[in-house]
């Protein structure tokens, strides 16, 4: 079922990133995006019950949300989008460090800190009315990433690997939409956004499959 989970998941995330190809979105582009993550979503649905696995179906929920907000245009769909992957980060950086009895904090992990910061003195110039929700937003990402480095040296396994991959991954696709939306469009913008976005969740996803019980 995993492989049929994951073969459905990325036929259908390249036709969606096909069909986003043309600015003129056909139709069938508004039930390939929500059906990616849907389908995606499944992969924590079939791993064993555990705490992790509820927590990661919950962030993955309002990842959908998300997704359904930025599939149109305008500052107030952004908005949407924004505020419901603000609180699936929350969601998974709680899922990340639940159940973990001490906490260590790789020192390496302050590459995120830098990175923010870095990233931040770009954008927010460029944010206007939305530089205090970008900015929140964009600590919170940190913060995932960083929650996400604490799973991986703290649990450890495939599970913490993938944690944290799909994390950078999904600072990687969230970058490339904030510079998207304000530094100005770039060739091959959608495709890198959503390619680097579905990658990021089915390993979060996955990681469900290997996390204690």
């Amino acid at each position: 079922m995993l492989t049929g989970l994951v073969a459905a998941a990325a036929a259908t995330a390249l036709l969606a990133i096909v069909a986003d190809w043309d600015e003129a979105k056909p139709k069938v582009f508004y039930l390939l995006k929500p059906l990616t993550t849907i389908l995606i979503a499944g992969i924590a649905w079939i791993a064993p019950e555990s705490d992790y696995r509820s927590w990661l179906l919950i962030g993955l929920a309002l990842s959908l949300a998300g997704d359904i907000c930025l599939m149109f245009d305008g500052n107030l769909a952004f908005m949407g989008g924004l505020s419901s992957f603000l609180l699936a980060h929350v969601v998974f950086m709680w899922a990340f460090v639940h159940g973990i009895d001490i906490v260590h904090v790789p020192w390496w992990a302050g590459v995120f800190v830098l990175y923010g910061l870095v990233f931040s003195f770009v954008l927010l110039p460029k944010a206007g009315a939305l530089k205090l929700p970008v900015l929140v937003y964009g600590t919170v990402l940190m913060g995932m990433a960083i929650t996400a480095s604490v799973r991986w040296v703290n649990v450890g396994g495939t599970g913490g690997l993938l944690a944290f991959i799909g994390a950078c991954l999904f600072v990687i696709s969230d970058s490339s939409l904030g510079a998207r939306k304000f530094l100005g469009p770039y060739r091959g913008a959608q495709g890198l956004i959503l390619s680097t976005y579905w990658a990021s969740i089915a390993l979060i996803a996955a990681s469900a499959l290997d996390a204690p019980a």
